[in-house]
């Protein structure tokens, strides 16, 4: 009865606990992590401690010691760090006058951090072995210690260019009504070239100008101003992989003007443009990667006798703005093809944006094919290109432009990674409607120069031009100058 019972209680409380945990409510899953889609920090490159193990040999073990210090600074810097001032700078000396054992203490390793300013972290004795041991009159010592050492950024990875001097053949630019320095033109349109590719995302732009605040942070640095480890950031100036330079030929928006004959009036006109000569060159071979000449035209205006000026600096803007536009462009075409990373339907991501690309501007687009060899060097000649449609840039962002396709009259579908690139600019509505709006403009401007000059010069209104059936046979000098104009109008 005892065991009847027992074996009832046991069957109760596993069907008790059975229905415990059938009506335990179900955890609910923990949720996913935010993302965090903030811009990261921007890349400066950073002092980091590198790990290495150096010996040194001396007289005595403070001098061994020292010299394996040294060993360890320049092994992990390299030449940044100029050996013959290593020892004062970092306070090396700090081992000399040391014997062995407090060379091998743990004391020691503080003081090396604190004389050298951070720059020997953790420093360690491995062995110190004397001369008796390697068969010698000098001291060997050996010891592992953390560096600090300068990273560089990662953009330093990408392609390095200095933009050179831009040269003239004068020292003024006519512009209009007057001149502008050729120098000054030049500094302003080297700067906004190394402003579009810096934007581009693809190069790495150097400064050679140094600039004096430049100068004085470095030279703080290398008084000692400022804590010792930064010193790893001396001697870090990177050298160019591709000097860009270029040659303006024409630079100019000229004033045209005629003395009329019958007055003491001007007829006067302005025209111009640029044209300018680029290349590319490779530092290591001095190679002339590529080679391009570019050109541009300014709008003239039409031939007046109104005594109307021109914007001379807005003229030298647009000049100027087409002329790193299509530098740029040139550039990217030769180095970095904007090509179509991300395709939806007719939506496209290209993989520029900045000044690369424009907002409302129209391109032509080509599909790449198959890769042509030259038959007798075997050298690559590019790839087939075929027309393929055209793109309309809607937004641009300084890494990425967004865009749709138009007139597509190919199939686009399983294109390989960069196998859709952009081309030259065309002429797109938007274009074509700016200018209409312009010539409109001109032309309502001209229309009413006209007319006033018309009123200066034409008879009173009560005269009529137009000969009625009844009126008086003219003259025949009359017949030959209607209207009795002078016979001096053609001059204008």
């Amino acid at each position: 009865m005892r065991y009847l019972f027992c074996a009832t209680a046991v069957a109760t409380a596993m069907v008790l606990t059975a229905c415990s945990k059938q009506e335990a409510p179900a955890e609910k899953p923990a949720p996913p992590a935010a993302t965090n889609v903030a811009p990261p920090v921007p890349d400066v490159g950073k002092v980091a401690n590198e790990k290495t193990t150096a010996e040194g040999f001396g007289a005595t073990a403070g001098e061994a010691v020292a010299e394996a210090m040294k060993m360890a600074i320049l092994q992990v810097n390299g030449a940044a760090i100029q050996s013959s001032t290593v020892s004062a700078k970092y306070g090396l000396d700090v081992s000399l006058g040391q014997d062995a054992v407090s060379l091998r203490a743990n004391a020691f390793a503080d003081v090396v951090k604190q004389r050298s300013g951070g720059v020997i972290q953790n420093f360690r004795m491995i062995e110190l072995q004397e001369p008796s041991v390697i068969g010698g009159k000098r001291y060997k010592a050996t010891i592992e210690a953390q560096i600090a050492k300068f990273t560089p950024s990662a953009d330093m990875q990408k392609l390095k260019v200095v933009v050179g001097p831009i040269r003239f053949d004068g020292a003024s630019l006519p512009m209009g009504n007057r001149s502008v320095s050729a120098a000054e033109v030049g500094a302003t349109l080297r700067q906004r070239i190394s402003d579009a590719l810096v934007q581009t995302g693809r190069f790495a732009v150097l400064d050679r100008e140094f600039s004096p605040e430049i100068e004085r942070e470095l030279d703080m640095i290398s008084s000692g101003q400022a804590p010792s480890a930064e010193l790893a950031k001396l001697s870090q100036a990177a050298s160019a992989d591709l000097v860009w330079s270029a040659r303006v030929s024409n630079l100019a928006y000229n004033r045209h003007a005629r003395q009329l004959k019958t007055s003491d009036r001007e007829l006067v006109s302005y025209s111009g443009g640029w044209a300018i000569s680029e290349k590319l060159v490779n530092v290591a071979t001095r190679q002339v990667v590529a080679s391009d000449s570019l050109r541009g035209m300014v709008p003239s205006t039409a031939a007046t006798t109104l005594s109307q000026g021109i914007d001379s600096g807005k003229v030298l803007e647009d000049m100027s703005t087409d002329l790193v536009n299509q530098v740029v462009a040139s550039v990217l075409r030769r180095t970095f093809p904007v090509t179509v990373v991300a395709l939806d339907g007719t939506n496209v991501v290209l993989s520029q944006g900045g000044q690369a690309l424009k907002e409302g501007a129209r391109y032509a687009m080509v599909t790449m094919g198959t890769e042509m060899k030259d038959p007798q060097t075997g050298q690559s000649l590019g790839r087939v290109e075929s027309p393929c449609c055209e793109l309309v840039v809607e937004r641009v962002t300084p890494n990425l432009s967004y865009g749709r396709l138009e007139n597509v009259r190919s199939n686009l579908e399983q294109l390989p990674a960069g196998g859709l690139q952009l081309r030259e600019q065309l002429a797109g509505a938007g274009a074509v409607a700016k200018a209409a709006a312009a010539a409109a403009a001109e032309g309502s401007v001209a229309s009413a120069g006209t007319a006033d000059a018309v009123a200066t010069v034409s008879a009173p209104p009560t005269t009529s031009s137009v000969a009625k059936p009844s009126a008086q046979r003219k003259s025949p000098a009359q017949q030959q100058q209607p209207g009795g104009a002078s016979k001096d109008d053609d001059k204008w």
